[in-house]
């Protein structure tokens, strides 16, 4: 479930916050829930007392893990129920992009898990912050999807191509990573949120969104430097160089093949190369194509390639064997359409984009 609730501030404006309310499953979003926030997020729009919104998750683990994919499995598996998917998939897409160009701050409290849709969120919020205990990840080819929500475009938008690593490997970034790639703005311990709250309540909102943002990246900006948050050590910064390098060109076989013959005693690339032989070809071969071809597209075209893309994921492919094998039966065994990239590539991805 989601939950709204109004901060009201000592100069009489309010902060509507939205409090995704399923610890359970790390706050997942489920269609519903995907539906609550965006019809609030219109309400809010046109609201003059409203002058910012906040997001946060409940409890301490995580911000939002992404979709519900048990929810999806089911729905592409009984009868007569895929076009929830389909559904679900859409109105995220378009949530994600109401979030990009709302005219009111966006404050994402990215505290702990913040993967998949949940990363879609926070890319889309005006004010990113991370806590010492948040992880950053599109691990989508390891379910037979694809990095989506937009992240065809602001993955490849990360300093030093870590993006691309990310979506091969279904590697992840920790606070410290976040903020050297850019994924977030500041730091805050998770045990300032109250101290933020107040700086919330004392700023002297005007309800004018640009001013009001000014405003309040100078308070997270000021907290950032006041409160000491410990970071941990960085995974991706110490080896950016390295990554670039290996990451770099437009052969997507020769990319995959330097990954995955790389020499190293680097824990961090040493998982990466175990989740890229694990995961999708198909998803791999898709990632890439999709984030070549949001190169110089516009956001409302990015959304509608990944849309499509997503109804034929939900048909054919391997997601729904992939969710099967991890999240289902947990044989931890897909069976995946093709064992390779090479033959991934010679099937093509052109099927992806046709009409469903």
């Amino acid at each position: 479930m989601v939950r709204f609730q109004y901060l009201p501030t000592r100069h009489g404006a309010r902060i509507a916050e939205i409090l995704l309310d399923t610890p359970g499953t790390l706050n997942a979003q489920n269609l519903s829930m995907v539906r609550e926030i965006h019809t609030q997020l219109d309400l809010w729009r046109d609201d003059p007392g409203v002058v910012a919104v906040l997001m946060r998750g409940v409890g301490e683990k995580a911000f939002c893990a992404g979709g519900d994919i048990k929810a999806l499995y089911y729905a592409m598996t009984e009868p007569g129920r895929i076009t929830e998917a389909d559904d679900f998939f859409a109105e995220e897409y378009a949530l994600c992009r109401e979030l990009h160009r709302y005219p009111k701050p966006v404050l994402a409290w990215g505290n702990g898990v913040v993967m998949g849709g949940g990363w879609g969120l926070l890319a889309g919020a005006s004010h990113r912050v991370v806590t010492e205990s948040s992880m950053l990840a599109m691990p989508e080819i390891g379910i037979g999807l694809f990095p989506d929500v937009g992240a065809s475009d602001w993955l490849g938008r990360l300093n030093q191509n870590v993006g691309r690593f990310l979506f091969l490997t279904a590697s992840r970034l920790n606070a410290a990573d976040a903020l050297a790639a850019g994924a977030a703005d500041w730091a805050l311990p998770a045990a300032g949120f109250e101290v933020l709250l107040q700086g919330l309540d004392e700023l002297p909102w005007t309800g004018q969104g640009q001013a009001d943002a000014a405003m309040l990246s100078q308070l997270l900006e000021a907290l950032s430097s006041a409160l000491s948050c410990p970071l941990p050590a960085a995974q991706w910064e110490p080896v950016q160089d390295w990554v670039a390098e290996l990451v770099a060109g437009d052969d997507l076989l020769q990319i995959t093949r330097r990954i995955a013959a790389c020499q190293t005693d680097n824990t961090w690339i040493q998982q990466a190369q175990r989740q890229m032989a694990t995961g999708s070809p198909n998803s791999i071969v898709l990632s890439w194509t999709l984030a070549q071809r949001a190169q110089g597209m516009d956001y409302d075209a990015v959304v509608a390639m990944e849309t499509l893309a997503a109804r034929h994921s939900v048909r054919h492919g391997d997601f729904r064997e992939g969710v099967r094998a991890r999240l289902i039966d947990r044989d931890n065994q897909p069976g995946w359409e093709d064992t390779t990239v090479e033959a991934a590539l010679a099937r093509g991805v052109t099927r992806w984009f046709d009409a469903v």
